[in-house]
């Protein structure tokens, strides 16, 4: 044993210094892959044990619809502010027409590089969102608009509710919020997300890009919470809102082969060409919807504001 050291040494010591820089770049960097996958893996057993209680809070809710979804640990989360009616082809379909990603799944090398990338400042179009739960699961799919680095994007979660629509579909049961900012869970060392504290902003984002990719025949806006609202999430980062939820219903229509499946970081781009391509041959309704809806928001702009009492 002690001769094949001494044969080491003496092989790394005949390298040109060049090499051995290298080498022990090559080593520590090694190390410090080795202990930060330590730490991610010890946190996401942690998580695993944790979410226990957030499936049962979230599956003994009261009400048929809550008014937010709940947190790993059962304390009430981020508001509910979206309702979509259709398949999963559908919603799928309608997200990634409008420019919307599916969120990666939480795993060791998605946790690793989301952490990464919010230390270097880089975008990463389909990072994981943490889990949060409701019916008694976590997310069924989330859905994600990148912003300029990881730091920032628009997302939201999507339940589907035991009890399907009149139409028969399912309904789809939503929590849109915009991350603002990335930081390292004080519970599991785990990279986290704060949300901005407009959620309607939010609502209104996903409201009208739905509608503009053609996919939206009908909107209402339903009641949430008992009115306008003010809280802290779980994580403890304040919002504030209306109370109300949008509640969307999308055309009957079957999605194009595979652009329901293409929303992942590099065949969403395609699928979003192939869902522009042959938008003309959604039904006319969706479109029609569309082109009437955007006329009432450019009536209601030109509008002269009401004045004060």
């Amino acid at each position: 044993m002690a001769g094949s050291a001494q044969s080491v040494i003496a092989w790394f010591t005949g390298l040109a210094p060049l090499y051995q820089g290298l080498m022990i770049a090559a080593v520590v960097v090694a190390l410090l892959l080795l202990a930060m996958s330590g730490v991610i893996g010890a946190g996401m057993r942690r998580l695993r044990q944790a979410s226990a209680a957030g499936r049962r809070a979230s599956a003994l809710a009261a009400e048929v619809i809550p008014s937010t979804n709940f947190a790993r640990d059962g304390r009430p989360c981020d508001p509910l502010n979206m309702r979509i009616v259709g398949d999963a082809d559908q919603l799928s379909a309608a997200f990634v027409s409008a420019g919307w990603y599916r969120a990666d799944e939480i795993t060791l090398v998605t946790s690793a590089r989301i952490s990464l990338d919010a230390v270097f400042g880089r975008k990463y179009s389909t990072a994981p969102v943490s889990d949060l739960y409701l019916f008694g699961r976590k997310q069924d799919f989330a859905f994600e608009k990148p912003g300029r680095t990881v730091r920032e994007r628009d997302h939201v979660r999507f339940w589907r509710n035991p009890i399907d629509a009149v139409d028969g579909r399912p309904l789809w049961i939503g929590g849109a919020t915009r991350d603002a900012k990335v930081e390292l869970s004080k519970t599991n060392h785990l990279p986290t997300h704060g949300i901005a504290p407009d959620v309607d902003d939010e609502r209104a984002l996903i409201v009208g890009d739905l509608i503009h990719a053609g996919w939206v025949i009908a909107e209402e806006m339903v009641a949430s919470f008992p009115g306008p609202t003010q809280r802290k999430n779980a994580m403890g980062d304040p919002f504030h809102t209306d109370g109300k939820a949008a509640h969307l219903t999308l055309v009957k229509a079957q999605p194009v082969p595979l652009v329901a499946r293409l929303v992942r970081r590099g065949s969403a781009p395609l699928a979003r060409r192939i869902a522009r391509l042959f938008r003309p041959t959604l039904p006319k309704e969706g479109r029609e919807f569309a082109r009437q809806w955007e006329e009432r928001r450019r009536l209601a702009a030109s509008q002269p504001p009401a004045s004060g009492a």
